[in-house]
């Protein structure tokens, strides 16, 4: 059995505390394992910025799909995510999978050919930015965000401050309590739940329903007008819609990325409801023209054998 060292370069930190440190945790999932849908979570955190990037993917069936190579996919995606953020290190990586982290740090061997050319992938990004990294292995309950990435059905790819940017304070935006309980909340959780952002509606009108977009951005600020702008770009009615809806969410208290998120969200659980119902219907006529043919049948045959 071939044994397969690091090449990556690591360094014994006994002095520097990893809370210095940037930070990328990762996760991937395939289910059923081998050979079902993969998918693949990563969250990086850059200490200069103040900011984490969340990520996914989700990939097909595939024969040579495996736990264990979801990991490392996940693994070199958050890595890339990481370079492509200016990230310089040092860097700790973080996973619960001992296999990838004591592979990584040459401790155990590593046989499958794929995952060997992944690892290989890895490395090079290594060597490439020459970054001092630390790979820390972690049981799964303290690597939560990333595997509800790695699970999760819904697209996800954003940038949470750690620090997250509020436009105005919940304390004193114009909203009902009940609103401004679910926004605290939602603020305040790193990766707020699909139910939390279902649940969060104005209830009924507000100060912001009726405003247009031009008073809504005056309203906001340059910094919150430019960033609904960027994030909705265009000068479509869909595109004015979306940034007004941005902004509506950011004056009631809502964080800048929140708002966004949330806007995306509702577009997209919007179109899953409309195919839902046209579904439904398309079923609902369907069964009806099968209930109505019987019926005619019936009385035709009634009529038939009538005395």
């Amino acid at each position: 059995m071939q044994r397969i060292t690091s090449c990556v370069r690591l360094k014994t930190r006994t002095n520097i505390s990893t809370r210095d440190m940037d930070l990328i945790t990762f996760d991937g999932s395939c289910s059923p394992n081998p050979g079902g849908c993969m998918g693949v979570g990563w969250v990086v955190t850059l200490q200069n910025n103040s900011h984490s990037i969340l990520g996914n993917d989700r990939l097909d069936k595939k024969n040579s799909n495996s736990a264990l190579f979801a990991e490392y996919l996940a693994l070199k995606k958050g890595m890339l995510e990481y370079v492509n953020a200016d990230g310089q290190g040092p860097l700790t990586v973080i996973g619960d999978s001992q296999t990838v982290i004591y592979q990584m740090r040459g401790i155990y061997p590593i046989e499958n050919h794929e995952i060997r050319t992944i690892y290989e992938d890895i490395s090079s990004i290594i060597r490439q930015y020459e970054l001092d990294i630390y790979f820390r292995w972690v049981p799964r309950i303290q690597n939560q965000k990333a595997d509800r990435l790695s699970k999760s059905k819904q697209k996800v790819h954003m940038e949470y401050p750690n620090d997250r940017k509020c436009i105005i304070d919940i304390d004193i935006a114009p909203v009902s309590n009940n609103l401004r309980r679910k926004i605290s909340s939602m603020n305040s959780t790193p990766f707020p739940t699909v139910k939390m952002l279902k649940r969060l509606h104005p209830g009924s009108k507000d100060l912001f329903s009726e405003m247009e977009l031009p008073e809504l951005r005056e309203m906001a600020g340059k910094y919150a007008a430019e960033k609904a702008a960027n994030e909705f770009p265009g000068k479509t009615d869909r595109s004015k819609y979306f940034q007004a809806q941005s902004l509506r969410w950011m004056l009631r208290g809502l964080a800048v990325d929140l708002s966004i998120h949330k806007v995306r969200f509702d577009s997209e659980n919007k179109n899953n409801s409309k195919k839902s119902r046209k579904k439904k219907k398309n079923q609902k006529n369907t069964n009806a023209s099968k209930s109505a043919g019987g019926r005619s049948k019936y009385y035709l045959n009634r009529r038939s054998f009538a005395f």
